[in-house]
């Protein structure tokens, strides 16, 4: 079977370079997935320069997504348990979401509608096209 993330279908690409590529998640407005392009599984199959590459990204997206979007929180997570292709889900989460104060993989608690306005949106994506 094909990994999914070698062969992706509809993603909205907002970046990319040798290493990564950067894509908006629809399941939650400013929901932000770093995917390494090579097939590997974990962050001990980088080298350290490329890790620390990887990282330096991460940090660089949570801090845009708190300053454009403002969340109660972020959650950074690298699973790989159902995809074991390397990927980094970057997740603003607010205390009253769906799941709050469970992972958005749990099941929900209520229903929520985001706040997150297009300009809000335009602006992260905007943001996380510049390099630094």
């Amino acid at each position: 079977m094909a990994c999914p993330l070698c062969t992706p279908k509809n993603e909205k690409v907002i970046k990319s370079n040798n290493l990564f590529r950067v894509i908006l998640v629809d399941e939650i407005p400013g929901f932000v997935r770093i995917i390494l392009n090579k097939h590997i599984a974990e962050f001990s199959d980088l080298s350290l320069d490329e890790y620390t590459e990887v990282m330096k990204e991460v940090y660089r997206i949570e801090k845009i997504i708190r300053e454009t979007i403002k969340p109660d929180k972020i959650n950074v997570a690298s699973l790989g348990n159902y995809v074991p292709h390397l990927h980094i889900h970057i997740i603003p989460r607010y205390k009253d979401d769906m799941w709050f104060p469970d992972s958005i993989w749990s099941e929900t608690h209520r229903s929520y509608k985001y706040e997150t306005t297009n300009e809000q949106l335009n602006e992260l994506i905007k943001r996380i096209k510049e390099e630094k």
